[in-house]
């Protein structure tokens, strides 16, 4: 009897030690595959509008009908535009940017320069009235996020009307002047001038096809010449030179068409 006992309890624990059933065992599985990151492409056109304000400084001679300096002064103006752009862009590196930008703006930057000479005081009011640039940029971008700078040629669109506002010698003290059918006359020239233009600006592309930047230039023009002539007065003609330094700053908006040629880095 305790023969059959001692078996029993040596097959119960045999039994016990058994290994697991297949269902009872968890087989180790592979991690699932993560698909890569999207990266942001800046290869290829793209358009879009902008919207700023501009500051700006002037420093002009005026001269008599003789050639003669008349006056020399100084003015600052100010005022909003807008208008749009379009550029190519071509990534060199996967991180290096190179590529071309050309923009126009219809503008309201404007300034007065108030004047007085031995023969009374006038005063000028310039409006640039559009301008633009065909620019270089370079660039750095971190997926999608890029800094740029960017250089080129610019261009610009102003005007200026001149109103004689007292004549003889005392208006430059505060006097009344004299009598003359001069005094209210105004006269007005404008023109198209060629500098140069410099800046920075951050862009983020927030969806695929779209992008959003700020951007600071400077256009520089010098040597603006513009010619005030009196019907019936030809000793009230006056020439001017003038050298105007602009400053912008704009927020814009791009459609990128997101094309990379073979060979080229998305």
């Amino acid at each position: 009897m305790k023969i059959l006992i001692l078996a029993t309890a040596a097959m119960l624990g045999l039994a016990g030690a058994q290994p697991a059933s297949a269902a009872d065992v968890e087989m180790p599985t592979k991690a699932p595959t993560m698909a890569p990151a999207p990266t942001f492409s800046w290869s290829g056109v793209y358009v879009g509008g902008n919207f700023g304000g501009g500051w700006g400084h002037t420093d002009y001679d005026s001269y008599l009908s003789s050639g003669a300096l008349d006056f020399t002064g100084s003015y600052d103006s100010s005022g909003i535009f807008g208008g749009g752009q379009i550029g190519i862009n071509f990534m060199v590196t996967p991180e290096v940017l190179f590529g071309f930008e050309a923009d126009g703006d219809w503008s309201d930057i404007s300034g007065n320069s108030p004047g007085c000479t031995a023969t009374g005081c006038s005063t000028g009011h310039t409006t640039i009235n559009d301008f633009g640039s065909a620019r270089f940029r370079a660039g750095y971008a971190w997926n999608n996020l890029l800094l740029y700078g960017t250089g080129g040629w610019a261009w610009s669109e102003s005007g200026t009307d001149r109103t004689i506002k007292c004549v003889g010698a005392t208006c430059a003290a505060g006097g009344s002047g004299i009598v003359s059918p001069l005094v209210g006359m105004v006269a007005s020239s404008s023109g198209t001038q060629s500098g140069w233009a410099a800046g920075a600006g951050v862009e983020w592309g927030f969806l695929p096809h779209w992008s959003l930047r700020l951007q600071y230039l400077h256009l520089e023009f010098d040597n603006i010449g513009r010619d005030f002539a009196y019907p019936g007065f030809p000793t009230a003609f006056r020439h001017t030179e003038a050298n105007t330094g602009l400053d912008t700053v704009s927020i814009g908006v791009n459609y990128l068409f997101n094309w990379a040629p073979p060979g080229a880095y998305r």
